[in-house]
């Protein structure tokens, strides 16, 4: 089953992030839905998809968990599949389209449980897709790396620089230690020097005195 939903137009969808909402579809189990998508070059697709089975019992639609989906791209140009992926019941998917041109996108559910006997249950099929800015192949995540990397290098720098002059200081309070302990213990043996000229002094004089006065027959 093929269709072209007209919101899926390159004109719109070229440079701007545009996001088809709400388009959703009814599957039986085990059968492929797809539709076209005109895409420019380099230009990054993602979308995110719900299923939900039709529960006669509960005359709903409801999720089962035991659904998967499969869903592949392709380059109709290119003849070339640019994805192929499986998930659970909802899930996300992403591709870059390298060529411009129609990409066809194709859907399919599986797992969903038998309304009756030899009859498949009914699988509405939720789908938003998102075409963003052109795919750079990751030179913007590349730039973004190199910017951090150069930070961390100047805030790496940063702290060298900041260890040396901690280090620095360090050595300049080490020798400030070293110089006024050999300061005090020059100025320690210094008081001593003086106690002892001051002693020695004094007993030059007590006896000077003592010769005087028994030289004036005082004592």
């Amino acid at each position: 089953m093929l269709f072209r939903p007209a919101a899926l137009l390159a004109t719109v969808l070229a440079l701007t992030t545009t996001t088809v909402n709400g388009l959703h579809f009814y599957l039986r189990d085990g059968e492929q839905q797809c539709f076209l998508e005109e895409l420019p070059k380099n230009v990054l697709v993602t979308g995110h998809y719900r299923t939900e089975e039709w529960r006669e019992s509960e005359k709903k639609y409801v999720e089962n968990p035991a659904i998967s989906v499969s869903m592949t791209a392709d380059d109709n140009n290119a003849a070339h599949r640019v994805m192929n992926q499986k998930g659970s019941h909802q899930g996300k998917f992403s591709f870059s389209a390298g060529n411009p041109g129609e990409h066809t996108i194709c859907v399919q559910a599986h797992g969903a449980q038998a309304s009756g006997w030899m009859s498949s249950s009914v699988v509405r099929f939720t789908l938003d897709i998102g075409v963003g800015e052109p795919d750079d192949g990751g030179m913007e995540a590349v730039e973004k790396i190199k910017s951090i990397k150069e930070k961390i290098e100047v805030l790496n720098r940063q702290l060298e620089e900041i260890r040396m002059e901690q280090k620095y200081q360090r050595e300049r309070e080490l020798e400030f230690d070293r110089v006024t302990a050999g300061i005090k213990k020059r100025v320690g043996w210094w008081a001593l020097v003086q106690l002892a000229i001051v002693a020695a002094v004094s007993y030059w004089q007590l006896g000077h005195l003592r010769k005087f006065f028994e030289a004036k027959k005082l004592v």
